[in-house]
């Protein structure tokens, strides 16, 4: 009972890492095997081919991911320098408004000192 155990563990393990492609090649062998009446040994051409179809694929999604990652980041990058330009640009705008009221202060008094008010 122990052995069917670790046998079936082993076959769903084993099962678990197949892929779609590598999936529908082994069906393939197998119906293949069946016309030719002989027995399937799980590890035919078509299975084989999906099981390499299935890493490219995987080895390909893993680049778009990368890809993909490397875009947000230059995304995020240029809005951090856009918050830093847009903060030093905000700075230089209140020195100017700073300058602005100071000038017109002082022509207001200019202005209060010839009228008299």
């Amino acid at each position: 009972m122990r052995i069917m155990t670790m046998v079936l563990v082993g076959t769903l393990a084993l099962t678990a890492c197949s892929g779609p492609k590598q999936k529908a090649g082994e069906v393939q062998d197998q119906a293949a095997a069946n016309v030719a009446g002989v027995s399937y040994n799980d590890n035919g051409p078509n299975e084989r081919l999906g099981k390499a179809q299935d890493k490219a694929d995987r080895a390909a999604a893993k680049a778009r991911d990368a890809q993909a990652d490397a875009l947000k980041q230059q995304g995020r990058e240029i809005k951090s320098q856009a918050d830093a330009k847009a903060d030093k640009l905000e700075e230089q705008a209140k020195a100017i408004r700073n300058t602005a009221k100071d000038q017109a202060h002082t022509l207001d008094k200019q202005a209060a000192d010839i009228t008299g008010r």
